[in-house]
């Protein structure tokens, strides 16, 4: 907290050597100590505009500010003190903070960060007292997706304590397919009662049926007035020929998964002694998600020789075993955390401790697809093809069960000190040494059998050094204004990745109040995360993905897990940036920067199936020999180079509407004004190009070039806004991206991805201001939010005009439009 000491004698009283004179120390609580102006703060008014219940939902309504230039998300400050974790303020309520601070990246330094992330300060109110009961019911628009939310929270602040108590329910209902207007997949050649194909040359299925039809038929319909005894004439086939019939997968297939999840937290803080303050965190969640991806496909063998078969020749026939149950996905994930902070302050050294453990436990059961095995014996001993299959030749599943155990510790101690003085101003030091050990174990039985058990451990330390050069207020040459350098450098120990390092160099100028430019250097090595090395190997067959080489849907056995042979990503970032207050007496700011990067080796999962992605990675994508896509691999995979250049803008205001008129009565609380907030954001990309390795051929992802099957629009950006007024309001925020395409090898997987603007609205009551003398009523509030509002969704086309299976906007956005309403109650 920076503190001014005024060592001058009050009035009347002489200042001698030797006398007592009064000190007086000024200064804010909860303040960052810095020189960097905020990118945005927030006053207690402006939260309360928001019309935010929770942390989590004040900080959405902001992101576009507190995410860094690449995406990172923020660091949390309370009072201007590290905490262990976003646990520690997630269930704060919003009218227990004062004041939320947004802070350019190199003020992560003084915390023991590089300077990659903006910082977010929470500063909370001294004395606070509330249980806060809220119920909120959900559902989308156009049905489905219902959904329900339980949260009991109790907080106390009094001084330096501080004790948060925390139970959530959450529930959401499945989203079946039936629910949306989706179109069957014309390349799917599944249906209930089946479609013919063939296994001789070019696909032929009979020459006596291509005889009749007069053209060579390489698929047909199984006639639905076929009957169940007795055998189908070749003649029954014709009328059909080549016009596969289409399966309407909607009451079998849910778009989006159930859910249920418990949560519940405890964070007590207090001082422990004259010196030194502490906090513990606890919290406990367990989710279940259970998915139904519909009937189990499966491809008979019928023989020539079946005497309920017409063909001269062994074919193929593709079937939706509607008469078994639908496949399904079920996920259960329990997690516990436990964190801790100590702080305290020895011989001008400010330092904390930091510590957490970290423990979960996932358990998956996938069911894949049916072992037609027996099924297929049975027609080739002949049974009718054509007909349901007995129950007992359907029982048979195929399961992967997978088991996720993943492990974490670590401490990290930050200590901080001014202990130089240059005639600008003291030199900020900060050591950081940091500890952790981290491991998982994944298990894959049934169907496939894969195990992976990986561990590490990291040893890192850091310094960082904030040095002032010129300064109005030491009157070190004034005219210059404020400037200041920062350097940092960071060496950590990785098992398995042996010593990687950090460093950054910064420069920082304000020539007059209102205007700071920053210049920032920034080298980083960083690991692959446990689940990009080691998630649980699953694979699932007959699964339908777009392939870029043909512009159409082609059934492929995918393989998803994760890859223990990635490499560290190695990040060069140099920025320029810019923020202006304008108005001394305005919360109005204005923010640029412009950002160049270049990553090696940086990771990512392809999912874009195209010739270029399937020619470098060939490891990824298999073929077989006519052509067709076999299999493909959605595993992490390192990225040789990527090259971008980005400018962020921000515009961020808030306040008062209104003149202040004085309290009714002397000494009295001034007359509450209208509130608001609001901010945009644009964010221009001038280039991003990637190699995936060395010599292949540099993609350009503004152009048209994909690895992710989506676009990377040139053009994009975020906008919030509120306004309150004694508990009544509304909010807005909307997220637009501009037009862009992706290059296709054919005129079927060129496609053009039209601008889409989404829009979320919301909506406060207090019903005691309208019922100011019924008690029940006080601190009662009703919420309204509408999710995009507009229902809009994502549009492509490809260049015949025609929309693409996999784009359809129900299956890009398959909720849509949603409403929640809730109802809180504070005491």
């Amino acid at each position: 907290m920076p503190v001014k000491i005024d060592a001058t004698p009050p009035p009347g009283q002489s200042k001698e050597p030797g006398g007592d004179a009064e000190i007086v120390i000024v200064g804010r609580r909860g303040a960052v100590d810095t020189v960097f102006q905020p990118l945005a703060t927030l006053d207690a008014q402006a939260i309360s505009a928001t019309g935010a219940t929770g942390i989590g939902e004040l900080l959405r309504t902001i992101r576009g500010v507190t995410q860094s230039g690449d995406g990172q998300e923020p660091i949390f400050l309370l009072n201007a003190q590290r905490v262990s974790g976003y646990q520690e303020i997630g269930n704060l309520p919003p009218e227990a903070i004062e004041k939320v601070e947004v802070f350019p990246e190199p003020v992560a330094l003084q915390y023991g960060y590089p300077p990659t992330r903006r910082i977010v300060n929470f500063v909370t109110k001294r004395r606070f007292h509330q249980l806060a009961l809220k119920q909120a019911v959900g559902t989308s628009t156009r049905g489905g997706a219902d959904n329900a939310n339980a949260h009991s929270d109790f907080t106390r602040l009094h001084d330096d304590s501080r004790l948060t108590l925390s139970l959530d329910a959450r529930h959401t209902d499945a989203l079946l397919q039936s629910r949306r207007r989706v179109r069957p997949d014309p390349d799917v050649p599944f249906d209930a009662r089946g479609n013919i194909t063939g296994l001789g040359p070019g696909g032929e299925i009979d020459p006596a049926l291509s005889a009749l039809a007069g053209q060579v038929v390489a698929i047909v319909p199984v006639p639905i007035a076929s009957p169940s005894v007795g055998s189908v004439g070749l003649g029954s086939f014709v009328t059909q020929a080549n016009q596969p019939r289409l399966f309407d997968l909607s009451p079998f297939h849910a778009l989006a998964p159930s859910n249920d999840t418990f949560h519940g937290e405890a964070v007590i803080a207090d001082r422990i002694g004259p010196r030194l303050s502490g906090a513990l965190t606890l919290t406990a969640d367990h989710s279940r998600e259970v998915t139904v991806f519909g009937p189990a496909s499966a491809t008979l063998v019928v023989p020539a020789g079946n005497p309920y078969s017409p063909f001269a020749q062994d074919v193929l026939l593709q079937r939706y075993l509607v008469e078994a149950p639908p496949l399904r996905q079920r996920t259960d994930t329990t997690t516990l955390h436990a964190g801790g902070v100590a702080r305290g302050a020895w011989r001008g050294w400010q330092w904390d401790l930091t510590g957490t453990l970290d423990t979960l436990r996932k358990n998956g059961v996938v069911a894949k697809a049916i072992d037609v095995t027996r099924a297929n014996a049975a027609i080739a001993a002949g049974a009718n093809p054509f007909r349901p299959l007995d129950p007992d030749l359907v029982a048979g599943r195929l399961v992967d069960r997978t088991i996720q155990s993943t492990y974490g510790a670590g401490a990290k101690f930050v200590a901080t000190n001014a202990p130089l003085r240059l005639p600008a101003g003291r030199v900020t030091l900060t050591a950081t040494v940091e500890a952790e050990k981290i491991g998982t174990d994944s298990r894959t039985r049934g169907a496939t059998i894969a195990s992976i058990a990986f561990g590490r451990g990291r040893i890192e330390s850091a310094v960082a050094l904030d040095l002032p050069i010129t300064s109005r207020r030491e009157d070190v040459w004034p005219w210059a204004g404020e400037v200041s350098a920062n350097a940092s450098a960071a060496v950590r120990q990785i098992e398995g990745f042996g010593t990687l390092s950090d460093r950054t160099l910064g420069l920082n100028w304000a020539p007059f109040t209102g205007l700071q430019l920053l210049a920032q250097y920034n080298r980083s090595a960083a690991a692959p995360t446990l689940d990009q090395l080691a998630a649980p190997q699953i694979s699932a067959p007959q699964l339908s993905l777009f392939d870029f080489a043909t512009g159409r849907s082609t059934l492929v056995t995918l393989f998803l897990g994760g890859n223990p042979a990635l490499a560290a990503e190695l990040r060069r970032t140099r920025s320029i940036g810019a923020t202006v207050k304008p108005f001394a007496k305005s919360e109005i700011r204005i923010g640029a920067t412009y950002e160049v990067a270049d990553i090696r080796n940086g990771v990512q999962t392809i999912y874009a199936l195209t010739p270029v992605t399937q020619a470098v990675l060939p490891d990824l994508f298999v073929r077989d020999a006519s052509g067709t896509l076999v299999s493909v691999a959605f595993r992490p995979t390192n990225i040789f180079r990527e090259r971008r250049r980005t400018l962020n803008l921000t515009l961020a205001a808030n306040g008062q509407l209104g003149r202040a008129k004085p309290p009714a009565t002397p000494g009295g609380r001034l007359p509450d004004r209208p509130s608001f907030y609001g901010g945009i954001g644009p964010t221009v990309r001038f280039s991003d190009r990637l190699e995936l390795r060395p010599g292949a051929p540099t993609l350009d992802l503004l152009a048209g070039d994909t690895v992710t099957g989506g676009t990377t629009q040139r053009l994009s950006g975020y906008g919030y806004g509120g306004l309150s007024y004694l508990g009544n309001g509304g909010t807005f925020d909307f997220y637009c991206t501009g037009s862009a395409r992706v290059r296709g090898a054919v005129a079927a997987s060129t496609l053009r991805f039209e601008p889409l603007c989404k829009v979320n609205v919301t909506g406060s009551l207090s019903v005691h201001h309208f019922l100011p003398h019924q008690d029940w009523a006080r601190h009662l509030g009703f919420k309204l939010e509408i999710a995009n509002i507009t229902d809009a969704r994502q549009r492509v086309r490809d260049a015949n005009g025609v929309v693409p299976y996999r784009y359809q906007p129900d299956l890009l956005d398959a909720v849509g439009r949603s409403v929640i309403l809730s109802l809180r109650k504070l005491f």
